[in-house]
């Protein structure tokens, strides 16, 4: 099979890597496959196995980079590192970071094959200029499927899965079609997120005309479908049955994610990913961090200012590696998230080390008192009975205001108002404001709960 892509004039001609020379990635897809038919996977093998494959597999990526593309051919001369010697994770770290501005100044700057089959951008709310990923035939459906996920994916294999997330210009809708369709075997409802032919009437009565069990969702798209439910007389608890809800896309906290399995009556785990990287981790029941996905990735945590390498435990700026991608790899990617690795076992059995987010460098609260994650402020806020599931944070001037609806009309709004500033009042160490108004405002893409200023 061939599929021709049109380039202006020029018709560029796309195979798959059965099609062309002996791919390089082939020895760590047989591996897997391997792994699979002894009935164990990644996450059950030990640290000394994983760090022996990440060898492995960062050599054959280094390789390939080195042959395919000046921008990392140029990296690998400057550490003056041989594809071999950079696979050393202590020599690996001489290597340059790569940033979102090398990505945003030349769009093609990592490719790496350039028979790509579809491309990616981000959705731009970090802000400047697009990035744009794209990925081949080989990297959709041999190399991004070769490892999976068993237990952290919830015993999903084998069901009807409602794919809530956006089937546009984002990564995230098509990227779980695959993950569930080819890797889990999945019989997928691609519901979308309120697009034209996707409006949150339609997606209920697709999803339960085909008695969906598990729903992959951004929070507070999730939020909406249970409130439109609602409106329509539909009971989540009694019309649905629902095994588990795949959360990612968009930041939750804690207290978010209990309501929103309360609503629905089902657990729900959070999933970690970009459009840069893929997927990057998979909480599990215990709720006590992300196990990173290592099969797919290679993960460091480094010092924001200095770029030294940390250890684990210490938090820092997270740096990713894709392992498995010959399109446009990305190769000791700063992502600009906070976090720190922990290496204790989990409760849950699986073995693969745990990642700890602390926010985004950008994205911190400037109060007058000191910095603070959404995150952390949301969680604080949702600890309220009488708040609502929307809210909006407004900052100016140092100042916090918490505009918030009610969760029950049947309550005091003067008295709810003097809860909600008390109570992070004592959090942020400053007065803050509260407003209750009857409905917050919605955004059409991703949630947008903080409002700044200026």
């Amino acid at each position: 099979m061939a599929i021709a892509l049109k380039r202006g004039t020029q018709v560029k001609i796309i195979t798959p890597a059965s099609e062309t020379n002996e791919d390089r990635f082939e020895p760590h897809i047989r591996w897997f496959q391997d792994l699979n038919g002894r009935g164990l996977s990644i996450e059950n093998l030990s640290r000394s196995e994983v760090e022996a494959y990440h060898r492995r597999v960062l050599w054959s990526l280094l390789q390939h980079a080195s042959e395919t593309n000046p921008f990392y051919e140029q990296r690998l001369k400057e550490a003056g590192l041989t594809p071999e010697e950079a696979s050393d994770p202590e020599f690996f770290a001489r290597l340059s970071f790569l940033t979102k501005e090398d990505l945003r100044g030349n769009p093609q700057a990592i490719v790496c094959n350039p028979n790509l089959a579809h491309i990616h951008t981000s959705t731009g709310t970090t802000g400047g200029k697009p990035i744009y990923i794209g990925h081949t035939l080989n990297d959709l459906y041999r190399l991004d499927v070769a490892p999976n996920y068993p237990s952290l994916m919830q015993d999903t294999k084998g069901t009807v899965v409602g794919n809530a997330l956006p089937y546009e210009m984002s990564s995230s809708g098509l990227s779980f079609h695959r993950v569930f369709q080819v890797m889990q075997e999945c019989t997928v409802l691609p519901l979308g997120k309120g697009g034209a032919y996707s409006q949150p009437d339609k997606a209920l009565e697709c999803m339960l005309a085909w008695n969906i069990k598990t729903l992959v969702i951004a929070p507070s798209y999730a939020v909406t479908l249970a409130e439109k439910a609602h409106e329509l007389g539909i009971d989540l608890h009694r019309d649905f049955k629902l095994c588990h809800l795949f959360l990612t896309g968009e930041g939750a906290s804690p207290a978010l994610r209990e309501r929103i399995e309360r609503l629905w009556n089902c657990p729900a785990t959070t999933l970690y990913g970009s459009l840069e990287v893929g997927l990057i981790g998979i909480e599990c029941l215990q709720h006590e961090g992300f196990h990173l996905t290592e099969g797919h990735v290679y993960a460091e945590i480094v010092h924001p200012a200095t770029g030294v390498l940390l250890k684990p435990g210490a938090t820092g700026e997270i740096v990713l590696t894709s392992l498995l991608r010959d399109g446009m790899p990305v190769i000791r990617y700063k992502t600009g998230d906070l976090g720190y690795i922990e290496e204790d076992p989990c409760q849950c059995g699986c073995k693969l080390r745990r990642l700890h987010l602390r926010g985004r460098l950008g994205d911190q609260i400037k109060l007058r008192s000191g910095p603070f994650s959404p995150l952390y402020l949301e969680q604080h806020l949702l600890q309220l009975a009488g708040v609502g599931n929307w809210y909006r944070l407004i900052i100016e001037n140092g100042e916090l205001l918490v505009e918030a609806e009610m969760a029950s009309p049947d309550l005091n709004p003067q008295l709810l108002t003097a809860e909600i500033e008390a109570h992070l009042g004592s959090i942020v160490g400053q007065k803050c404001s509260a407003r209750i108004v009857d409905r917050v405002e919605r955004d059409a893409g991703k949630a947008r709960r903080v409002h700044c200023i200026y």
